[in-house]
């Protein structure tokens, strides 16, 4: 009995998102049948997780290693804005400079964790303002829109019956999920969030896999901001003002720890989806947006709670155990 909370805290840190998912679909299935599993709104639901799975597969990277990634959603916005702003210079050239931007910040995110030994919520928390900064300054706090409509295939075509942005979200699914499970870069990540010095201590060069996983955040957040960029052709300052908040819950609720050590790209993308269908669900009751916000927010509180109180006593039993 002494263990207990341990083993309900243990049961709910392990399966919160299979739950959630079974909740939300259970009752939105129950209030709006028919619209729910219309073929229409499933498309959607498709599209819209895909935009916000493919950041999160970044942002589980950093957490495993026991970081954080702040900078994600003015990353999104400001990928974006090259992506549509830079259009007479061709399209290749836009999207281009929209992922060398992500990659810039991840290096710079990168930098100030490892090197300058910044704590990486401050040192993302700074980023995502630079960046947040240099949008504004760009778009002159007006919408930007596209010449190029074929541009749009990417963020808004479909393959048959399936999405393009879906397709892509896929294919970057299994790369990071093979990644993660079979190569030694995804070992090393989850040994450094379990404990660093330890990792350091058998040879594992902690900061460059450090880096790694913050350029490769960035690089994803990067990626989405060009995909929405894409969907409308346009690119306006609110774009991706939720994005971290987002992906960083769906990430936890699919089994990533906020201590770090443990996530999945699959864990992500199911995390993402109950999020999704939270979300859309709410859109078919005519939920106020601002309503939404305060859901989701008590909904990422929850989960971080969990997680926390379940990592921490485990380890801390662990400690117990080692020192008898």
């Amino acid at each position: 009995m002494a263990h207990l909370p341990e083993r309900v805290f243990g049961f709910l840190a392990r399966n919160t998102v299979l739950i959630v998912l079974f909740a939300l679909i259970t009752v939105f299935t129950v209030l709006t049948p028919a619209r729910f599993w219309s073929a229409e709104n499933i498309q959607n639901l498709a599209s819209q997780t895909a935009f916000n799975a493919i950041p999160a597969f970044g942002v589980v990277l950093v957490l495993i290693v026991g970081g954080i990634d702040l900078s994600v959603g003015s990353v999104v916005a400001m990928a974006a804005a090259l992506a549509v702003g830079l259009q007479d210079y061709g399209v290749p050239v836009a999207v281009s400079v929209a992922m060398l931007m992500g990659v810039g910040v991840g290096v710079l995110n990168g930098l100030l964790v490892t090197r300058l030994r910044i704590p990486a919520f401050i040192a993302t928390l700074g980023t995502m303002t630079i960046v947040f900064g240099l949008l504004l300054t760009y778009t002159g706090q007006e919408p930007i829109s596209g010449q190029i409509d074929w541009f749009t295939g990417l963020g808004s075509g479909n393959i048959g019956p399936v999405p393009v942005p879906t397709l892509i979200m896929v294919v970057i699914l299994v790369v990071f999920q093979i990644m993660l499970k079979y190569t030694r870069f995804g070992h090393n990540l989850y040994a450094i969030g379990s404990n660093a010095a330890a990792a350091f201590q058998v040879g594992i060069k902690v900061d460059r896999h450090r880096m790694g996983a913050y350029v490769l955040s960035a690089s994803c957040a990067a990626l989405a901001g060009v995909m929405l960029a894409a969907r409308l052709n346009s690119a306006s300052i609110h774009t991706g003002q939720q994005t971290a908040l987002l992906v960083i819950t769906g990430c936890i609720m699919g089994g990533a720890s906020i201590l770090g050590g443990r996530g999945s790209a699959v864990g992500a993308l199911l995390g993402i989806l109950a999020l999704g269908i939270l979300g859309n669900g709410m859109n078919l009751l005519s939920v106020f947006t601002y309503q939404q916000l305060a859901v989701r927010a008590i909904l990422f509180i929850s989960v971080v709670a969990v997680d926390s109180f379940y990592t921490t006593t485990v380890r801390r039993r662990l400690v117990r155990t080692g020192a008898k």
